[in-house]
């Protein structure tokens, strides 16, 4: 980014964090965002700041007769800033567009609707585009945080996976060392995914990270903030790998509430 456009930024951003958090978001938080009153007091903080930058800069959009309201915007942002609780001054700058439906939807393309009717999706990331939701499906999953099921962490982690320009599963690490053990890791749990999935048993991981490599990560970053202990205890090189990826543990947010 070029220096002026970066300064012009977090100027910007400054001066969002320096606004007053709104009365009732806390509790829009406590309500869907069932993770935030497990986080500490600093951690709670920087989900706040995350929270305020996101519903700023992003531009949202509701279809199908739905209106944006706080509680969305809220609902949402507070949900992807969980997965930046371990880094600073990064929140998802690459997606500048949030669109909501009401409940599962047709995809779109850039020639019109889709023929297949029978084709609802609940969400989808798009490369270098924006984060589609189905409402219904962003809250059924923020109630009940420990049903490994979450599509907001679902579809901002193909974001996450489309960075270094592709969406394939791949992962960009600090050092080579860790991205080829990630490749490893990950292909070996992916492959175990297709083959139980295939013989019909039950599996931790959702079976649509069977997909592919994409949609692996993708529903392994969702069992890793909703089941992580049990990710620990069943996938143990999987979980201490995404712990290093996104530079946290929910684990300790769960310990948090005992």
């Amino acid at each position: 980014m070029p220096l002026m456009l970066a300064w012009i930024r977090n100027r910007r951003r400054r001066r969002i964090l320096r606004s007053p958090w709104p009365d009732g978001w806390d509790e829009l938080l406590q309500q869907n965002v069932r993770q935030y009153a497990r986080l500490n007091a600093p951690l709670r903080q920087r989900l706040r700041k995350c929270v305020s930058v996101i519903v700023a800069e992003k531009k949202w959009e509701a279809l199908d007769g739905l209106q944006v309201t706080d509680e969305i915007r809220v609902t949402i942002a507070g949900l992807a800033s969980l997965m930046l609780l371990g880094v600073d001054d990064y929140y998802f700058d690459g997606v500048r567009t949030i669109l909501v439906y009401p409940k599962p939807f047709r995809r779109k393309t850039r020639n019109g609707w889709v023929v297949d009717e029978d084709q609802h999706l609940s969400g989808e990331a798009w490369q270098g585009g924006p984060i589609v939701l189905s409402w219904h499906d962003v809250v059924h999953g923020a109630r009940h945080p420990q049903d490994g099921q979450n599509l907001v962490v679902h579809e901002f982690a193909h974001h996450l996976d489309s960075i270094d320009g592709e969406m394939g599963g791949s992962l960009m690490f600090s050092d080579n060392a860790t991205n080829q053990l990630w490749r490893q890791v990950m292909q070996r749990e992916f492959t175990a995914l297709q083959l139980a999935v295939r013989r019909g048993h039950h599996t931790l991981l959702d079976e649509y990270g069977a997909t592919n490599e994409a949609e692996f990560f993708a529903v392994a970053s969702e069992t890793f903030f909703e089941r992580p202990e049990r990710l620990r205890s069943r996938h143990r090189e999987l979980f201490d790998l995404l712990v290093k990826y996104y530079r946290l543990d929910p684990i300790q947010w769960q310990l948090a509430e005992r």
